[in-house]
């Protein structure tokens, strides 16, 4: 049987070591062995921390923060949020996001390790379940990275020989296109493993998987759901579009049926456990209502405006006050805001500590689908889609909200008043009809750019749509009003990790000094790498 050293987020304790009167090279070895980092792990606990560091470290980590302010669901006022702001070092230096992609790898080396005992382990082999959720967590931390990042090393990377040594010290950058047709068999392959049970004799991965319980009919819901957003994101690529649509469309109605099927990390207790947005508002307090966002609301009369803002009235002993005048929202200005703390109104969802971090929403699924009717012509279609979308949406960032409310003290008696019930949703959704009569898919676009607003860690897929859109030459459906970036100071793209840049010498040369992160789009969005 192969042996698997699988290294942890626990530190080691010290080994108290007996003063020996003669020592062998047999007693030195026994004494250097780490009896605290077990040598051979069920895979279904491999998966347990995968899922946990994808969604806290990957999902809703540093790719998410920066992209909200990119994209300006926030306004970077402090620390390094601030210098991404105005674009100073922060989107094109290696160190940036080097915490995030060092995690992301960690992830893949993790679940190719998990993989490889649940097809080759003959204690493991038959949790066909578990090799199914192994292959879905893989394609979503090797899309991310290379929607993010572009080409990048992928097929090679988080390889392991038999004595547990790299296989490969420098792995080679893989051509995005290819690394979406790795991600595209490993999503079709596990849509094949839930259609199984999970029946070998290490047990079947259940309470440890924190998101579905092991469940493997909404499992097989996630990856349809997930295949529909990637293919979306190369759609633009597409050799034959209309057919691909019809996949796409074919993938959401064998998806979720509703929120409660949702891909999202709900663990977060507001206490011990916090949603990672809040985690680090509480931390930084970095970011600032966006001037960009609050505006976009308050053109469309969006109910979101009436709620979603508060001002901090007391910084020492963080108490807040709800603000439900949109026109009274400090708004910090996108690119040209002052480097301070507690100035500017603050979102209510970055204080949503028990808000769960969404890997994939219901509210993103039907938006997908409104799009895609929206680019096929089938307008009345798409307009009853987008009324799902926009309910499910408010849904989620009322959950949001009232999670802040829980958290924080806001003055006043009574708690803070937050409605975006399906009442409220159905009506805005009315009033948006002439609008949307006259452009269809710039509407469901501006209304799926204000969905992802929050703390569900979902702006890395605004700015996903903001790049498809800007390749079309359709970014003004959302126009962004960050003065830079008419400067061609827009980030295309992710800079590659300080690590890789540092120990890999193919990403140190495709890493240059930087600069390409404002000149080059990634390969879906137009681009060549």
């Amino acid at each position: 049987m192969k042996k698997y050293m699988i290294k942890n987020s626990v530190l080691a304790s010290l080994l108290a070591i007996a003063s020996l009167s003669s020592c062998t090279d047999s007693i030195m070895d026994d004494i250097n062995r780490d009896r605290n980092h077990p040598e051979n792990v069920p895979a279904k606990f491999l998966l347990t921390e995968v899922i946990t560091s994808t969604a806290f470290n990957v999902t809703g980590g540093d790719f998410s923060l920066y992209a909200s302010v990119y994209i300006e669901h926030e306004t970077g006022i402090f620390g390094q949020m601030y210098n991404a702001d105005i674009r100073n070092g922060e989107p094109n230096v290696a160190t940036t996001y080097n915490n995030a992609w060092n995690n992301a790898y960690a992830n893949i080396k993790t679940l190719k390790i998990a993989i490889d005992k649940l097809e080759n382990d003959p204690f493991e082999q038959g949790n066909n379940v578990s090799l199914g959720i192994a292959k879905v967590l893989l394609a979503y931390n090797g899309a991310i990275l290379t929607d993010l990042f572009g080409d990048v090393p992928f097929v090679q990377a988080g390889e392991i020989n038999p004595d547990n040594t790299p296989k490969y010290m420098q792995p080679k950058i893989d051509k995005q296109e290819e690394v979406y047709k790795e991600v595209f068999q490993l999503l079709d392959d596990a849509v094949i493993l839930f259609d199984k049970k999970d029946e070998g004799s290490s047990g079947a991965i259940g309470r440890n998987d924190y998101i579905y319980g092991g469940d493997a009919k909404i499992w097989k819901k996630a990856a349809y759901a997930l295949k529909a957003r990637y293919m979306l994101h190369v759609l633009d690529r597409s050799a034959d579009k209309d057919a691909d649509m019809q996949t796409i469309l074919t993938c959401v109605d064998n998806s979720f049926a509703s929120a409660k099927d949702e891909l999202k990390f709900a663990v977060y207790n507001g206490s011990s456990q916090l949603n990672p947005y809040a985690g680090f508002t509480m931390s930084r307090d970095a970011m600032g209502a966006s001037k960009s966002l609050v505006d976009k609301m308050i053109a469309l009369n969006d109910p979101r405006a009436k709620c979603s803002f508060m001002q901090c009235t007391d910084p020492r002993n963080y108490t807040f006050e709800q603000i439900t005048d949109p026109a009274k929202i400090e708004t910090a200005p996108n690119g040209e805001p002052v480097q301070t703390q507690f100035k500017y109104s603050y979102s209510m969802p970055s204080l949503a500590a028990s808000a769960p971090t969404q890997l994939m929403s219901y509210h993103e699924l039907m938006f997908i689908k409104a799009e895609v009717l929206a680019r096929k012509g089938q307008n009345d279609d798409a307009y009853i889609t987008l009324k799902s979308a926009i309910e499910a949406a408010f849904a989620n960032l009322q959950n949001s909200i009232k999670a802040t409310i829980d958290y924080c003290d806001f003055t006043g008696d009574a708690d803070p008043a937050v409605d975006l019930s399906k009442t409220v949703a159905d009506a805005y959704h009315t009033a948006l009809k002439a609008a949307f009569d006259t452009d269809p898919l710039r509407m469901v676009m501006l209304q799926k750019y204000l969905s992802f607003f929050g703390s569900s860690g979902e702006s890395v897929e605004a700015y996903n749509d903001y790049r498809r859109l800007k390749g079309e030459g359709k970014e003004d459906y959302i126009d962004l009003k960050n003065p830079l970036n008419v400067k061609e100071k827009f980030p295309l793209r992710y800079g590659y990790g300080q690590s890789d840049v540092s120990a890999n010498q193919e990403v140190k040369k495709a890493f240059g000094n930087g600069q390409y992160v404002y000149t080059e789009p990634v390969w879906w969005a137009g681009g060549t790498r």
